[in-house]
């Protein structure tokens, strides 16, 4: 079996997707198959071709994430013809997976890590041109009619029923994470939210930085910190200012890219995570802090109800008030308890590796 998988990142690029795919891969190769990646040279540092356990990367240099899987597609096809499915996931990447399975008449499987619809109509941050194109260009994508979808998750199963994909054409495989990250204990004064990820559009940083200022001055000796990915710069920059040089400067620390351990003493040293996003996918952060023990804030959006476990506090409504609320909540300790909830990479994996075979099977 020979599986090209089309992506917009690959190592070394950090992200909870990235290890996912490379660990599917690696494994692919364990077990006797072949497994190559076609993605994006985000870094003009990074070779042009190399292989990693195995599996054989090539990187694609464009000026536009969105352009990549374009430009691409001639390697796209040359790769593909070696290949038993091509497979790709949301966003820009899908466009040459899906053109090149076309073109050659391979099986393509995407994987949907999250679909908007409306609530691309809701984003802060964008403009309304923005929001309008971004929505076209998604319903678009869902059009083109894939093979096979992989949603990461039953609230994204259910959004892509909603939008008109096939239920038979669905699989859930959850994403999964590594449980090797040390145990949350309670932390010495003074109370600190946290709140750790993306400076993404669907975040909700925007009712996390008004909830904040006010509680900030309901309560002042409570701390905040945000601990902020600078994928989107102009986002990040904006909420970089709004913290750093507003109200919020004297009782928040603002953090980016640390260092792995960094990362994690910081989770650690806090005494609630709070996930305010419009909408989740999956929802790495929330599980990846459900792993440590660390009580968590959840909005309820998404597919958040299915992941968070532990002490969870759910915001009644989605507004700077419903967080302020849940916030006090979670200083006079009134978590709720949820039965741990378990998403590992090695299930992951293996309901991947029982999806290719399904699908050559009912190929034959």
């Amino acid at each position: 079996m020979h599986i090209l998988f089309v992506t917009d990142f690959y190592k070394p690029h950090v992200g909870g997707v990235e290890k996912l795919f490379s660990s599917l891969a690696e494994t692919l190769v364990t077990d006797g198959n072949e497994a190559t990646f076609i993605t994006w040279k985000y870094n003009k540092q990074l070779p042009a071709k190399e292989t990693i356990k195995g599996v054989t990367i090539y990187r694609i240099a464009a000026p536009a994430r969105l352009l990549f899987s374009l430009i691409a597609l001639p390697q796209i096809i040359r790769q593909g013809r070696h290949a038993q499915i091509i497979h790709t996931s949301t966003y820009s990447a899908a466009i040459g997976a899906w053109l090149a399975g076309k073109l050659l008449g391979k099986k393509v499987i995407i994987t949907v890590h999250e679909v908007w619809a409306s609530l691309w109509l809701k984003m802060p941050f964008l403009s309304k041109p923005s929001r309008w194109v971004f929505k076209g260009f998604e319903k678009w994508l869902l059009k083109l009619s894939f093979d096979h979808y992989v949603a990461v998750s039953d609230f994204t199963r259910k959004t892509l029923e909603n939008n008109g994909i096939a239920k038979q054409k669905i699989t859930r495989i959850y994403n999964g994470i590594l449980y090797d990250l040390p145990l949350w204990k309670k932390p010495g004064q003074p109370f600190t939210f946290c709140f750790f990820g993306r400076a993404g559009a669907s975040k909700g940083l925007d009712i996390l930085i008004d909830a904040t200022k006010e509680m900030q001055q309901k309560n002042t000796q409570i701390r905040f910190k945000f601990i902020v990915s600078p994928q989107i710069p102009r986002i990040f920059k904006k909420i970089k200012h709004e913290i750093c040089n507003g109200k919020l400067s004297t009782s928040s620390i603002f953090l980016s890219q640390l260092p792995h351990e960094q990362l994690i003493n910081e989770l650690l040293t806090s005494h609630c995570v709070i996930i305010p996003s419009l909408c989740e996918g999956f929802g790495f952060t929330a599980v990846e802090a459900c792993s440590m023990k660390i009580p968590l804030i959840s909005s309820g959006q998404g597919s958040l109800p299915e992941v968070v476990s532990g002490n969870i506090i759910t915001m009644d409504e989605y507004s700077p008030q419903g967080l302020i609320d849940a916030m006090q909540k979670a200083i006079d300790g009134n978590f709720e308890h949820i039965e741990d909830k378990k998403f590992t990479v090695e299930t992951f994996v293996e309901n991947h590796k029982q999806l290719y075979y399904n699908i050559l099977q009912n190929n034959k």
